[in-house]
């Protein structure tokens, strides 16, 4: 068995080759099993914005585990809020509902309750497809994130909650360090193993991420059977600590996997990317431990919308946990109510929901707006 500590940074000049080798990184014999290959599938944004997984990498995905005789391929997501359309035609513009080849499946409207051990709820809603799988094959992508600093495995676990459900989730928490620790929480509650193949083919930073970030080409995948090891291995390749990524610090606290680097076992094409961007370096680098996150508290950014490309779609004001967003007909945002979750700025298919910086956020906060 491959030690969790070990993750595989590979760059790619044939995908193909490459898949193969990821999987086979991950030691794990998928011979009769079912297995729901778990994309991030945050909405239906086009492949060239790095918002999603990427489609080749699921149809490479789906066409070896089909050559390694698992019994059942799956590919499932539930992205946030409700839709008008049934969710393979609501996903149709990521590319990976025809990359599935026939092995896409809707999980957002069956759900089961799963204990959790946590401060914020007992139990959790999520997608009943939990209940018939052997095994979780995650396939983030390797994204900044205006909450939790970056995204990676841990926080795409978080898609196995139904997309209705994630609003009452986000209005639990106060901040991004809670909300990280709930992102651990449900991360420790899922029922059967999780193992990992990272999508950098194209990636995402800077303070808009996960979804209206810069978009790079990193070109490579990583695999490795632990999340927090991968998840360490991408904050390093994006020039941060492990220990600034709140889910990866609190994940390594509960002893679930390594953040130093002498404990992790590095193979392949491991390099620092030049000039990545976070939410805020400053930020990331301050928000450790308790004085850590009651600054983190101050300096929150609200986000603010970009009236120009607003279509009124109304998607922000449908998936605002708490109910903060007004059409008139413009997104009006009640300062009092907004949670600074960021959900309105995931789910904006145009990008007029931006978080501001830190400094313009700090100011529109002194100037009461």
């Amino acid at each position: 068995m491959v030690p969790a500590h070990r993750v595989l940074v590979r760059k790619v000049s044939d995908l193909g080759v490459a898949v193969d080798e990821a999987l086979d990184f991950l030691e794990y014999d998928f011979a009769g099993k079912r297995v729901w290959v778990k994309p991030n599938l945050l909405g239906p944004h086009a492949p060239e914005r790095s918002v999603t997984t990427a489609p080749e990498l699921v149809r490479h995905v789906v066409r070896e585990l089909k050559r390694r005789r698992a019994s059942a391929v799956w590919v499932a997501d539930n992205p946030m809020g409700g839709h008008s359309v049934r969710l393979a035609d609501f996903l149709a513009p990521t590319g990976v509902v025809k990359a599935s080849e026939g092995c896409f499946r809707d999980v957002a409207e069956s759900s089961v309750l799963l204990p959790l051990r946590s401060r914020f709820s007992d139990e959790v809603p999520v997608a009943s497809i939990i209940r018939e799988v052997d095994v979780i094959l995650n396939l983030p992508v390797f994204k900044s994130h205006a909450l939790t600093i970056m995204t990676g495995a841990v926080k795409n676990l978080f898609g196995v909650i139904p997309g209705l459900r994630k609003a009452h989730l986000h209005s639990l928490v106060r901040n991004g360090e809670e909300f990280a620790e709930l992102l651990v929480d449900i991360y420790q509650a899922v029922p059967v193993p999780v193992i990992n193949v990272m999508d950098a083919l194209r990636g995402m930073d800077g303070q808009n991420g996960p979804s209206g970030g810069r978009v790079l080409r990193i070109g490579k995948l990583l695999a490795a059977r632990n999340a927090i090891a991968m998840d360490s291995v991408m904050a390093m390749m994006a020039g941060v600590k492990p220990d600034a990524i709140p889910t990866t610090r609190i994940a390594a606290a509960r002893g679930l996997g390594p953040i130093r680097a002498d404990e992790i076992q590095i193979i392949g094409d491991f390099e620092p990317i030049p000039g990545f961007r976070l939410p805020s370096a400053w930020l990331a680098g301050t928000i450790t431990g308790i004085a850590g996150a009651t600054f983190y508290r101050l300096v929150q950014r609200q986000p603010a919308a970009v009236i120009r490309l607003c279509t009124r779609c109304s998607r922000c004001a449908v998936n605002c946990p708490v109910q903060a967003i007004s059409m008139t007909p413009d997104p009006s945002i009640d300062r009092r109510k907004c949670i600074t979750c960021y959900c309105c700025v995931e789910a904006c298919p145009e990008r007029a929901m931006v978080v501001p910086s830190v400094l313009r956020g700090l100011l529109r906060r002194l100037a009461g707006h």
